[in-house]
């Protein structure tokens, strides 16, 4: 799998020589060669394979799942509570791995989160890609990098957002859309009126367990606001909702 992006998007990370050349190592593949692990395929993150200047261009060569779509095209179809919950749980656990790295994606979203099918699997493969709008953990971020439709509130409210909420909001954002089955459901701009969002959970054929971690996920206020490794330990991930594998 490969992507080919222009040159002057890529931020430098770091200084590598090839072939006796001086490069400047593109930041997405170094973020990338932190959270992968050391071999191809080792956790949920896309393992990067190499990477090579074109010029005004930069192409990254990844690891290519066999067999996988992308979780938006979830969205529409008929997934049920329990496998939307296993997704979900391999997403909590993919955030964790990726923030104890040091690197904040971003921009998750069900476009950048591919789910990979494999035979000796009863559950499809959460794995996770794209991290141009990643960059290292810090403490407080200004000016907002990602998709607006996933921004975090206090992003707009106090003009800085943290790595922690803002993807706490971002998986809650992703569980919302599988669940109400609705792919234009933040296309309206009302994902940040509390109103909304109450009704939308309430709305939902789920179970009450699956409603109280929604709403623990878009606490207006992000000290208040579920934390990652909270959502790990959630009753919902304990509760008896089995999944049904989809082909």
């Amino acid at each position: 799998m490969t992507s080919s992006k222009p040159q002057t998007s890529m931020l430098c990370s770091s200084l590598q020589v090839i072939n006796g050349e001086l490069h400047c190592v593109p930041l997405e593949m170094m973020l990338m060669v932190m959270t992968a692990g050391d071999s191809v395929g080792e956790n949920a993150i896309i393992s990067p394979l190499a990477w090579t200047s074109l010029g005004d261009e930069v192409l990254l060569i990844m690891e290519r799942p066999k067999n996988c779509t992308v979780l938006f095209d979830y969205i529409d179809r008929q997934i049920d509570e329990g496998l939307a919950k296993e997704f979900m749980r391999q997403l909590v656990e993919a955030a964790i791995h990726i923030h104890k790295a040091g690197v904040f994606h971003r921009d998750l979203k069900p476009e950048n989160i591919l789910i990979e099918y494999d035979e000796a699997r009863l559950i499809p493969r959460v794995r996770i890609i794209d991290f141009g709008c990643g960059c290292f953990m810090t403490p407080g971020y200004h000016g907002y990098v990602g998709t607006s439709c996933y921004q975090p509130p206090e992003s707009n409210t106090q003009g800085t957002y943290e790595a922690g909420p803002t993807t706490v909001w971002q998986l809650g954002c992703i569980l919302l859309q599988l669940m109400s089955k609705m792919i234009d459901l933040f296309a309206t701009g009302m994902q940040h009126c509390e109103h909304f969002l109450a009704y939308t959970i309430m709305e939902l054929e789920v179970s009450e367990d699956c409603k109280k971690f929604l709403k623990s996920c878009f606490l207006f206020n992000p000290d208040q606001r579920i934390t990652l490794e909270q959502m790990r330990c959630h009753p919902w991930f304990s509760s008896s909702v089995p999944p049904e594998a989809h082909p």
